[in-house]
């Protein structure tokens, strides 16, 4: 069993917690703020310029992909922002759609649901541990993106078992992209962070990751394995990182031993004197 021949993540549009959000990151409090964020994250609506942004990726995906309903399997993350936005791209002549837990966004908990003053706050030290390991570190009260890696590795068990050969569409979210590409592309935890550090590969609301095992170029050329990726943003075509174009993914990356150790230099060692007498 494989992968699908054509992989295909589309993030939800902008909700009305991304407005409170990105009012947080402005440095000012939202006066719909509390409100919002007493709300449960699954609960969450797009806004009027989500459901705008939905529209721009249904044309895209009509245009350049043959509509969702030419897909052979659909899954939606429950969460309400993306079974809206799943509808909104779908339209009514689309097929049937799955709902899929494991592609929810991930949980940020009691960390989640506070301004970015309060974390810094109430949880200093998870704040600051985050922002030196994005990937592994827990949030207090929700997951670490390695616990939702896991979960992403077992829904990719079951496009194995689904959609092998098939094209596949799955409406989610944006750490969940991110989360995936770490997966499909396997990368290192520094990998990651040198992608979620790299503005101009922000995953924003409704763009679209596109994997597939077909080559772009020719349709003949079928791989085992997701070889070529691109990513377009629908409502700024401009800001899509590459340009939108295709890019031919590395083969798997084996490292020998001095690949190891050069690695291991990332973090400098601190304890440059031996401590004989501890041990």
């Amino acid at each position: 069993m494989g992968m699908p021949n054509e992989l295909v993540f589309v993030r939800h549009g902008q909700s009305e917690a991304n407005i409170i959000q990105s009012a947080d990151k402005k440095g000012y409090d939202h006066e719909h703020q509390d409100a919002i964020n007493d709300r449960p994250d699954w609960k969450q609506r797009l806004s009027q310029l989500g459901i705008e942004q939905a529209g721009q990726a249904k044309e895209w995906i009509d245009r350049n992909l043959g509509g969702a309903a030419s897909f052979d399997i659909r899954y939606f993350s429950p969460f309400l922002r993306t079974r809206e936005t799943a509808a909104y791209i779908g339209g009514t002549e689309c097929g049937e759609w799955i709902h899929e837990d494991r592609v929810v966004e991930r949980s940020w908990g009691k960390f989640g649901a506070l301004s970015s003053k309060e974390r810094e706050k109430k949880f200093a030290q998870t704040a600051k541990m985050y922002k030196q390991s994005p990937w592994y570190v827990k949030l207090d009260g929700g997951e670490s993106r390695y616990e939702v890696s896991n979960r992403f590795r077992d829904f990719q068990g079951t496009l194995h078992r689904e959609a092998d050969g098939k094209r596949a569409l799955v409406v989610t979210h944006g750490d969940l992209i991110g989360i995936a590409r770490y997966n499909i592309e396997r990368m290192l935890p520094e990998q990651f962070e040198e992608m979620e550090n790299d503005k101009t590969q922000t995953v924003k609301n409704c763009s679209i990751t596109q994997y597939s095992r077909v080559n772009p170029e020719d349709s003949t050329d079928t791989r085992k394995k997701l070889t070529w990726r691109r990513i377009v943003n629908p409502t700024d075509i401009e800001s899509s990182p590459y340009n939108g174009e295709w890019i031919e993914l590395p083969p798997r990356a084996k490292y020998t031993g001095a690949d190891l150790l050069k690695q291991a230099e990332l973090a400098p060692r601190l304890l440059e004197v031996e401590q004989r007498q501890l041990q």
